[in-house]
């Protein structure tokens, strides 16, 4: 009896432990956008990894990013919009699609990266 009335409460808490796991994303090559909002080729960077947590993004690509995520929308196709601040309190706008790709927009950079697919992993921080 006492197990039917606490199921409910560890689905929920349970459901929220895996939605609020951390991804990293392994990624080697940016593009970015210039003046005309063109996306140039594809640049080289070497490894890198961008780190999603329920309440930051860390990731390197022109610099050092550690963003505090302010909102989260999901949207249809698996997509998720984070509306963040840097360090500086400056806004900055993170787009994740299908675990695949990510946009960067922030007031004057816009970063496209495609994620290398075999190396995105959860971890649970």
């Amino acid at each position: 009896m006492r197990f039917k009335i606490l199921l409910p409460l560890f689905i929920v808490l349970f459901s929220m432990t895996v939605t609020a796991q951390s991804k990293s994303y392994s990624f080697c090559e940016i593009q970015s956008r210039n003046n005309l909002q063109q996306w140039g080729k594809s640049e080289s960077v070497g490894d890198r990894v961008a780190h999603f947590s329920p309440t930051e993004i860390n990731l390197n690509i022109d610099k050092d990013y550690r963003l505090s995520i302010l909102s989260k929308t999901t949207l249809p196709d698996n997509g998720v919009i984070y509306l963040c601040k840097d360090e500086k309190a400056n806004p900055v706008t993170v787009m994740l699609f299908d675990n695949l790709k990510m946009y960067l927009y922030n007031k004057s950079k816009r970063f496209l990266i495609n994620f290398n697919p075999a190396n995105i992993m959860a971890s649970a921080d």
